[in-house]
């Protein structure tokens, strides 16, 4: 019983020890955030160890709850610009707002231990794509890393550019506001374009800056999506079709490894797909 707790318990109390590290710096309103945001994601996945065929309803639940928060509550309400961009802008400025929290936590320590698990449960570009999602596509394109860290870069400059050229949306408020609006458009829109042409996710898969960060670290998480036996699986393939991110799950449960693809983003699909158990979210111990 202890150990089917194990992934809500130490999710829980990272992001206790998260809230009290950022409230030393920062102040008590990070703890609550994290907190919360702890105690919704042991909660819901407590709820998924009694009620597995809720795993998706549950996950999106989270994911609408903190992706809304962080969206319409702290971007749209008080001002807070999440999108990589905003990165440069603080750092020009000499402040720490949200991107960059984000950067450091969500992106390069929570991978280590829950891999790219941000994507699928507070993410609310990632919430859109996923409801929107379409694998119409037939020859989906897939994720390239030169192509990756070249727009990565180039949206780095573009942040430059701006700061030099113009202003730096984080020293004007009402700037800042309209960066938040048009960046979340910009980049709704063009996934959502895209999604039709390259495949499913196509902005997250190909070019979305947080993910070509975090994808550096998510291969060393501690929890991975594991197969539980081989012989189970009877290579339906259900788990591969059902990925969003079109990882071949099928080749790593053939291999007997624990996913650690630079893409997964933990969202567990491939899981609730299997109907033979074959797959869950283990510790890392195959791959080692």
């Amino acid at each position: 019983m202890t150990n089917k707790f194990l992934v809500p318990l130490l999710s829980f109390t990272t992001f206790v020890i998260v809230g009290l590290c950022v409230w030393a710096f920062r102040d008590i309103r990070y703890f609550f955030l994290f907190t919360g945001i702890g105690i919704t994601e042991f909660i819901v996945r407590s709820l998924v160890i009694k009620y597995p065929d809720k795993r998706q309803f549950l996950r999106l639940i989270v994911q609408a709850i903190i992706g809304g928060f962080l969206l319409f509550y702290l971007s749209l309400v008080i001002g807070v610009n999440f999108q990589y961009s905003e990165i440069i802008f603080d750092t020009a400025e000499g402040v720490v707002t949200g991107a960059l929290i984000q950067a450091v936590i969500a992106r390069v320590a929570l991978p280590f231990l829950l891999g790219n698990a941000f994507c699928s449960r507070a993410c609310w570009t990632g919430l859109f794509f996923e409801l929107t999602n379409t694998k119409s596509c037939k020859k989906p394109v897939e994720r390239n890393n030169y192509v990756s860290w070249a727009y990565l870069v180039i949206v780095s400059l573009l942040a430059v550019l701006i700061v030099v050229y113009y202003v730096n949306p984080a020293a004007d408020e009402a700037l800042r506001k309209v960066f938040i609006i048009g960046e979340n458009i910009y980049v709704i829109s063009t996934g959502f374009f895209l999604t039709f042409f390259l495949g499913s996710r196509a902005y997250c898969r190909l070019l979305c800056p947080f993910l070509t960060i975090s994808g550096i670290f998510s291969p060393f998480s501690f929890f991975k999506v594991s197969p539980v036996e081989d012989a189970n699986c009877t290579g339906c393939n259900q788990c591969t079709q059902a990925c969003p991110m079109l990882i071949d799950v099928r080749q790593y449960v053939k291999e007997d490894k624990a996913i650690d693809h630079r893409q997964c983003i933990l969202c567990e699909r491939c899981i609730s797909s299997c109907k033979h158990n074959a797959i869950k979210v283990d510790h890392n111990k195959r791959n080692r």
